[in-house]
């Protein structure tokens, strides 16, 4: 199994609709948030992102603190029902996860004492983001990759 990757991803603003646990269907929850935020003065980019606020450990997916959402630029004015908020100075320590979702917890586990074997301090929330790698025969790989946050 490969390494988790570390590397710094600076300052992003996101903008997320909320899910009680794991959405049934990410992308159908990214899609409703993409018409909120049509005709609006930011512009959405890269991948359906999941930010859970606690770590997993034991509890069942339907248990975990999901906001479902894409990271944008621009100078949002509230959106009713969307929650933007500002990170900065992201390190993320991150691995691709090819499991089912129930075994998210022992992924978002290694990364955690990986990163402070590191010497880190993790941050207490975590990312799954959902990326759709195309293959050179035209096919598309669906590919999830979970990070942790961390600080020095």
């Amino acid at each position: 199994m490969p390494d988790p990757l570390l590397k710094r991803e600076g300052n992003m603003r996101y903008a997320g609709l909320a899910s009680a646990g794991y959405p049934l269907d990410p992308f159908a929850l990214a899609e409703e948030l993409r018409q909120h935020l049509a005709g609006r003065e930011v512009t959405p980019y890269g991948p359906v992102t999941m930010l859970f606020s606690v770590a997993p450990e034991d509890s069942p997916p339907s248990h975990w603190s999901c906001q479902v959402g894409v990271a944008i630029t621009g100078l949002p004015i509230p959106i009713p029902g969307v929650q933007i908020e500002d990170y900065r100075a992201l390190y993320a320590l991150s691995i691709a996860h090819a499991g089912p979702i129930r075994d998210l917890p022992a992924t978002v586990r290694r990364l955690c004492e990986h990163g402070k074997g590191l010497g880190y301090r993790i941050r207490p929330y975590w990312r799954l983001a959902l990326r759709r790698r195309p293959l050179a025969d035209g096919n598309i790989l669906p590919v999830a990759d979970v990070a942790v946050f961390l600080d020095q």
